[in-house]
């Protein structure tokens, strides 16, 4: 069987000169189907080992010169291989989810677009970072929460009430090195809408841009954190081993800072999904119970 590893093992062969090479695994299962011979811990190839090479390449639809697929799209590859996820490329490169929230029109190039509920656009970023008609960005951490965004409430400063609401990701969509990549671009400030635990706040102040998070004011948040119905003592348990270096290097005024100390001070956690259709969320700060209030001393960093 002609694989992509075996087919540019003899596209490597093809590209050089040398007769003898060192014997690996891959060469071995050329000598086993009749090309080359091995001698000691080498393979040798003659030219009729190199024509037959040839023709089994373009006999099975591969080049017979090694290719470079770095950025090809599956159908540029398919040019040159059989394999279309051949060379590694992810096909979601530069792919990020967005909408807007409930009762909004995403805004891109100028041109409103209305969306159905749960519904969302996978927009490659480059295509759009140049085009976005809104005034800040929203990331929202976990998909039923980014899905349901239409179920929440939120009171945010007027600067921000009509935010692009990206997906932070997972690894198949809006990947975080993609949305990362994208944040640092488009130069909007951003509102992390994440989950009240450990995770989060990582999360959160490692965003560019960023101006606060969004949860319930502080007094309802202290509330669900300290209940035993819904605070996740556990889930602070389980996180604090493998976050503890990152939250000791968050600065005492980061913005996210007065949300992480409520979480240490009551050692617990609240998932975000829990507001859906429940809460007023806010966009709070160490120093407010409401960001309207405290709106003067939030500008991005």
């Amino acid at each position: 069987m002609l694989d992509q590893k075996l087919a540019e093992a003899m596209q490597r062969i093809l590209s050089r000169q040398d007769e003898r090479f060192t014997l690996t695994a891959t060469l071995q299962r050329l000598v086993d189907n009749g090309v080359g011979t091995k001698r000691g811990k080498s393979v040798y190839f003659n030219e009729r080992d190199r024509q037959a090479m040839r023709e089994w390449l373009e006999a099975k639809g591969f080049s017979t010169k090694p290719v470079d697929m770095t950025g090809m799209s599956r159908a540029k590859r398919l040019e040159v291989t059989p394999i279309e996820k051949a060379g590694g490329e992810a096909v979601k490169r530069n792919r990020i989810s967005i909408k807007a929230l409930a009762g909004q029109a995403l805004v891109i190039g100028g041109q409103p677009i209305n969306l159905p509920a749960e519904s969302h656009l996978d927009v490659d970023w480059t295509k759009i970072v140049s085009q976005i008609g809104h005034r800040a960005i929203m990331v929202v951490e976990n998909y039923e929460s980014f899905n349901r965004i239409h179920e929440t409430s939120f009171k945010l400063p007027v600067e921000y009430r009509s935010p692009l609401v990206v997906y932070r990701g997972d690894p198949y969509e809006s990947r975080i090195d993609n949305v990362l990549t994208f944040l640092g671009d488009a130069k909007l400030p951003v509102l992390a809408f994440v989950d009240a635990d450990l995770a989060g706040v990582v999360i959160a102040a490692r965003l560019p841009w960023l101006v606060g998070m969004v949860t319930p004011n502080l007094p309802t948040l202290v509330k669900q954190l300290s209940s035993p119905q819904i605070g996740r003592r556990d889930l602070f348990q389980n996180q604090y081993p493998s976050v503890q270096n990152a939250i000791a290097g968050i600065p005492a005024d980061a913005l996210c800072r007065g949300v992480l100390d409520l979480i240490l001070k009551y050692r617990s956690a609240v998932v975000q999904e829990y507001w859906i259709g429940r809460d007023t969320c806010l966009l709070t700060d160490q120093g407010s119970q409401d960001r309207d209030l405290a709106f003067a001393r939030c500008r991005p960093r």
